[in-house]
């Protein structure tokens, strides 16, 4: 009698081998964890960035293009401004008697959500007929573009990674808006000049 061709007995792991799989496994992850963790709070940040920096573009384009004022504050409410830019931010024309104010005559033109927990935006900047750089809680654009920070400012981004990590906004003088940059040693200056500093902006 004719046998088929024999069948060889499937294996599979063993219990050795499966645990030394895991074990690399962990490894793994134990080092590429907090490369990943960086690389997310640095895409939560950057978006944030570049979308305040939009909210600040935006100002002070609609003031040129309706000939008005248009203020980003802090905001409170949906309909309020408040002191704290970590709650998020508004932009509003801003034409009525009480500059950062929004007033029931005044229509609200964007809206942005608190930061996410661990982030921090702080500002200093220096405003008509004011000697010292402090923290505002608005800048207006009027319109021909120019910002009442007619000293200038920055709006700085920290979170847990600290000063090496840190994002700025700079608005000049003449209200034009620029994402700061690093020098040619990898430091990063506000619109006075001076490093930025995670600590000092920590609240």
């Amino acid at each position: 009698m004719r046998h088929g061709p024999e069948r060889v007995p499937e294996r599979g792991f063993t219990m050795m081998e499966l645990l030394i799989t895991l074990a690399v496994a962990a490894i793994l992850l134990s080092i590429a964890a907090p490369d990943f963790r960086a690389m997310v709070l640095q895409s939560q940040q950057d978006n944030r960035v570049i979308e305040l920096t939009g909210a600040l573009n935006f100002a002070r384009s609609e003031a040129i293009k309706r000939a008005s004022r248009v203020s980003v504050c802090a905001r409170s409410t949906a309909s309020t401004c408040g002191t704290d830019w970590n709650k998020g931010w508004i932009v509003f024309i801003d034409n009525a008697d009480t500059a950062g104010t929004i007033e029931a005559s005044e229509t609200v033109l964007k809206l942005a959500d608190a930061l996410p927990e661990g982030f921090q935006v702080s500002n200093m900047a220096i405003t008509s007929g004011a000697a010292d750089a402090i923290q505002r809680n608005f800048v207006r654009f009027g319109p021909r573009g120019l910002s009442n920070w007619r000293g200038s400012g920055t709006f700085t981004f920290c979170d847990s990674r600290g000063t090496p990590a840190a994002k700025a906004i700079n608005v000049s003088m003449s209200g034009d808006v620029r994402q700061a940059r690093h020098d040619g040693s990898g430091k990063l200056h506000d619109a006075f000049g001076q490093q930025i500093s995670c600590e000092e902006t920590s609240s």
